[in-house]
């Protein structure tokens, strides 16, 4: 926690470090001093307890970790709390107003996630049958693993998947109305938007859409699937590129400022705002590193006359010098 934040900020940021770590015996330590503190800091948990309740109908157990000394919210107090929030107001509509004022990005998403990676940060996950998922920052997924299948379910942003093939077991992943089949593969699922791209690094997948006619066909090492909308693009890249921030390098090949920056968005932890149309338009080709993202940020703009100016700590504006 920083000074920047306020109680209510503070007490959604605890949620989520304590429902995602619910054994880091520091965590909860430092969580414990944290609420006892300040009365203020108890009345934000209680309200952060009624606001993650209604906006994600998570479970009760998990608004409090067991193990910590916090007194869940009960249904009575819950109700005195929202109004204490907004008189007058529902406690559905309250909980939600509530949480759109200070929950921190990503909050609704992380809420539904199995896991999830934070900005600037890759995350690693292991299956038992030996399969790897690696997720990019600010990427969230949600897994179904039982005796007859394995599906996991992008949320949101991008992820390396390094199946290993069990065709008793189907590996599906589903991102917005684009699913991807293992046939024994290595490859790559982005959401941007409405847009889905499938891209595979090595063996072969299955993709196929939701919607009749636009795609369903096996692609190869190297291949690339792009749904967005109501349309299909097909294209071709070095394989030993596809996946390649996982190793933290960013490969541009003739894409455009503004894709680059919404490349780097996720790696950063400061809001990047575009402020120069022609700029954004311009085309790169490059490879920059991703563990330097403002370096690198600084490196694509500059070379077409941009410039970066940092007006906080939170934000960097680029445009035109």
């Amino acid at each position: 926690m920083t000074e920047r934040k306020t109680p209510a900020q503070a007490a959604a940021g605890w949620y989520l470090f304590l429902r995602e770590d619910p054994n880091d015996e520091d965590l909860k330590r430092r969580f414990t001093e944290w609420l006892a503190s300040d009365p203020a800091h108890v009345r934000a948990w209680e309200d952060m307890n009624v606001t993650a309740s209604v906006m994600a109908a998570v479970p009760r157990s998990l608004h409090t970790p067991a193990s910590t000394s916090v007194t869940p919210v009960r249904r009575r107090d819950a109700r005195r709390v929202a109004r204490r929030l907004l008189p007058g107001c529902a406690l559905a509509l309250a909980a939600a107003c509530a949480a759109f004022a200070f929950v921190p990005p990503d909050m609704l998403v992380r809420l539904s996630a199995d896991h999830y990676a934070p900005v600037a940060q890759t995350r690693d996950i292991r299956l038992a049958d030996g399969s790897e998922i690696v997720l990019a920052p600010r990427a969230a997924v949600s897994l179904t693993i039982n005796g007859s299948e394995r599906r996991v379910r992008l949320l949101q942003g991008e992820a390396l998947f390094d199946v290993r093939h069990d065709p008793t077991r189907p590996f599906r992943v589903t991102a917005g109305t684009v699913t991807a089949t293992d046939v024994g593969t290595v490859f790559d699922v982005r959401m941007d938007g409405d847009a889905t791209t499938v891209a595979v690094r090595e063996g072969e997948v299955h993709v196929a859409s939701t919607r009749s006619g636009i795609v369903e066909r096996n692609l190869h090492a190297g291949e690339w699937e792009q749904v967005a909308g109501g349309t299909a693009t097909a294209g071709t890249a070095p394989a030993a590129t596809i996946g390649a921030w996982r190793d933290g390098t960013l490969i541009a090949r003739d894409q455009t400022v503004a894709a680059l920056i919404d490349a780097l968005r996720p790696w950063m932890a400061t809001r990047i705002v575009l402020a120069d149309r022609e700029l954004a338009k311009k085309r790169v080709t490059g490879t920059y590193d991703l563990r330097q993202p403002e370096a690198s940020l600084r490196l694509i703009v500059e070379a077409y006359g941009g410039h970066v100016s940092s007006l906080s700590s939170w934000i960097d504006i680029v445009r035109a010098r």
